[in-house]
């Protein structure tokens, strides 16, 4: 007598799998909205709390939330204006750089920039002086071995940011009064490859520019909308001395 390799299936069982294969997801889904139902919840304490004066007990909750929630905008820009109302600018600054770069041009990334501009100006300025010649080199940037170096002008800037658009008319007219003797790059503060230069160059708001010698220090920078004038006077900064 052979016997067969299957064994036949009950009915039964096929149904009580289906129902236990539902139960188990509808679980998931339970535990998925409990998790996120706190989160929601905190953040909604933590506005009345920051909306009260309440500063220091929203910090508290807002970096319980940061944590578990890194790409929570909202989040970042409350515990950044807590932190500034507490005086700990540093730490204020940070997060509010953080709404940006996880807010994308959302309400909140648009607020955390202006707050940045409000910020005092040796909170926001980029790096400058003979320490960025290394860091223009390990980027590719300023004079390279063998070949022609412009001094060049980094414009850091987002689609989104209006003091962006402002400046744009500026730098477009710069390009066309030096195009032959500078060099014009921008850098898409939402483009994800553009953390490592702004984290280089330690950039908070935008728009922020940067004018680079020919060796690429950075000679002086600019940070806000400043005018044609201001694109005017770092690029004479860095040209080089006509003897």
């Amino acid at each position: 007598m052979s016997v067969s390799r299957y064994s036949p299936v009950k009915k039964g069982s096929v149904i009580a799998a289906a129902l236990l294969a539902m139960a188990v997801n509808g679980a998931c889904g339970l535990y998925a909205a409990a998790d996120a139902e706190p989160a929601a919840a905190g953040l909604t304490q933590a506005r009345a709390q920051f909306a009260k004066g309440q500063y220091k007990e929203a910090a508290a909750k807002l970096e319980l939330i940061v944590k578990d929630s890194p790409d929570n905008a909202e989040a970042h820009l409350l515990l950044g204006q807590s932190y500034c109302k507490l005086k700990n600018f540093q730490k204020g600054r940070d997060q509010l750089r953080m709404a940006i770069r996880t807010g994308k041009g959302s309400p909140s990334a648009q607020k955390a920039n202006m707050a940045l501009l409000a910020l005092p100006r040796n909170l926001t300025s980029p790096k400058s002086g003979a320490q960025t010649r290394l860091i223009s080199s390990m980027l590719g940037l300023g004079r390279t071995r063998g070949g022609e170096a412009k001094p060049t002008v980094i414009d850091f800037y987002a689609a989104w940011c209006q003091p962006c658009k402002q400046l744009g008319g500026a730098l477009a007219k710069a390009k066309t009064d030096y195009g032959d003797k500078v060099a014009f790059m921008t850098v898409n503060v939402d483009d994800p490859n553009s953390q490592t230069i702004m984290d280089q160059y330690d950039v908070s708001p935008i728009p922020t520019m940067v004018f680079l010698s020919t060796d690429g220090e950075v000679v002086t920078y600019s940070v806000g909308y400043g005018g044609v004038e201001s694109v005017n006077n770092g690029i004479k900064k860095i040209l080089p001395k006509v003897n």
